[in-house]
């Protein structure tokens, strides 16, 4: 038995007997007696049912705090599952993902949505592994500083990037791939002339509607963009942007 209850069970018990008593000896005292009895045992149960429900409580909010840390962290790991560490951009499991919304959410609001697709050419003097991570981290740095917070980069290969720009038109993914072309030259140029990490930068273009309707075949079509413009004679420049065709060449 609960010791907690003992109190109110002997109150009770008391208040019985005194109530029998005053019955059977006919003695008004015994019967103030037998009330006050019963009042002190409403009191001890209705005090032990409220540290009851406290305790109740308690043990819900504990139950319910540990599971919003397990939530917590399952949140953080499945984050962590699709970034690239080497960059500290999400994956190209994300690009996919963000694109197929994006796409959605341009046919929703009429809107356009552009990809951009970028192929890094690495320096020959960049061999190492530490020297190329530096180089990646770099480049990454550029692509921060030239894109608009609502823009998505992403790594999609050891090589290779992907741009997921709102509300935008091919030729103004086209004016990004340039801008950030743009920007390597004058990091270049800050350094007295000498080359950068990033030796050539190639990019594919490709928009919704005017390349596709669905977010796979925007990205087909972005994809035989950078084809060709990876195919293409970069000449003094950092290399070539082209703009998706149809037939996916």
């Amino acid at each position: 038995m609960d010791r907690r209850v003992l109190p109110g069970l002997l109150s009770g018990l008391a208040g019985l007997a005194a109530g029998v008593g005053a019955i059977v000896f006919s003695v008004p005292a015994l019967a103030g007696v037998a009330a006050l009895c019963a009042l002190f045992a409403a009191g001890a149960s209705a005090l032990l049912l409220h540290r009851v429900r406290a305790a109740e409580e308690e043990a819900a909010s504990a139950a319910a705090l540990t599971s919003m840390r397990d939530l917590q962290l399952a949140a953080e790991q499945k984050a962590r599952d699709v970034v690239d560490e080497e960059s500290g951009l999400p994956d190209g499991r994300f690009f996919e993902l963000a694109l197929d919304s994006r796409v959605a959410s341009g046919r929703r609001h009429l809107w356009p949505v552009t990809v951009v697709l970028l192929d890094v050419e690495l320096g020959p003097d960049v061999v190492s592994r530490g020297a190329r991570t530096e180089a990646v981290r770099q480049f990454v740095s550029v692509l921060r500083r030239t894109l608009r917070e609502a823009d998505i980069a992403c790594r999609t290969g050891p090589a290779t990037f992907a741009l997921l720009l709102e509300d935008t038109s091919e030729e103004g993914g086209v004016w990004t791939a340039e801008r950030l072309q743009i920007a390597l030259a004058r990091g270049s140029a800050s350094r007295g002339g000498s080359p950068g990490p990033v030796r050539r930068l190639a990019a594919g273009v490709a928009a919704y509607p005017s390349h596709g309707l669905a977010a796979e075949e925007i990205l087909a079509r972005a994809r035989g963009a950078l084809a060709r413009a990876c195919r293409a004679e970069s000449g003094s420049g950092l290399g070539q942007v082209e703009v998706a065709r149809a037939d996916l060449s």
